[in-house]
């Protein structure tokens, strides 16, 4: 069940993390409810937070999530989740790197041994992308879904039948310029070894933005790695918390 991220005017996350807890436990409490076992016994929830999340946010997280009803809340790193729902081998000792492009925040790891050896975020994504197209082409009485619905079918292909079009994918490239000077000066600062290791096996590519036309292709000219999309994008993160839910004990998490 995918539920929105404001209730009642207030937004409950910015830039992939929890700033208003209340928002969030309203939003956060009728999907615990639905999960508790006869109705009675609270859930475990395990939740996903951007790699560079404070602990102040990671708490914040927490407490929206028992406030919400739950028995327990583990906090693991989101781009591990994205690689594990990407069908990314972690568990292997070769270096792999996956970018998750979400709502509020790009997410990026490289992952080895079941373990994030390196990491970066940024915290722009798909929000900022809509809110850009919806300034940029004057369209605030249409408002973010018509933007979301321009960012899913031109991206950054600039077609000349499709009205709006250019200014749509210069609104994109603004953002992603940003996103791909942060990830190219990761890519360079990895050590030899780690780095030989992303050339061969190339970059996983996951989150809503992955889906939109000629982002893969604008990244991957940047950053001068290939680049692969996930095979369900969208829902990378959430399928590989699923999978680490009976094992998270076993795997990477913050002290």
């Amino acid at each position: 069940m995918e539920q929105p991220s404001m209730i009642d005017g207030k937004r409950a996350l910015r830039g992939g993390v929890v700033v208003d807890a209340e928002a969030a436990s309203h939003i956060l409490k009728p999907l615990l409810d639905s999960a508790k076992v006869c109705g009675i016994v609270k859930p475990c929830v395990l939740a996903c937070a951007p790699s560079d999340a404070r602990y102040e946010e990671r708490q914040s997280l927490v407490d929206a999530i028992m406030r919400s009803g739950a028995a327990s809340a583990e906090v693991i790193p989101e781009p591990l989740a994205a690689a594990i729902g990407a069908g990314i081998d972690v568990s292997s000792p070769y270096a792999r790197m996956v970018v998750d492009i979400g709502e509020g925040v790009t997410d990026c790891a490289i992952i080895s041994s079941s373990e994030i050896r390196a990491c970066c975020a940024v915290r722009t994504g798909c929000a900022r992308m809509r809110s850009a197209i919806v300034k940029d082409l004057g369209c605030s009485e249409y408002g973010d879904e018509f933007a979301d619905h321009l960012m899913r079918r031109c991206g950054l292909d600039r077609s000349p039948e499709e009205i709006g079009s250019i200014t749509v994918a210069a609104s994109i490239e603004l953002v992603l310029e940003e996103i791909a000077c942060k990830l190219s000066s990761f890519v360079r600062d990895l050590p030899a070894e780690m780095g030989c290791d992303v050339i061969d096996s190339g970059i996983c590519l996951t989150g809503g933005g992955a889906l939109m036309p000629g982002v893969r292709r604008f990244l991957e000219e940047r950053i001068g790695i290939s680049i692969s999309v996930a095979d369900n994008p969208r829902h990378s993160v959430v399928e590989g918390a699923r999978a680490i839910l009976p094992v998270m004990l076993m795997l990477n998490r913050w002290d």
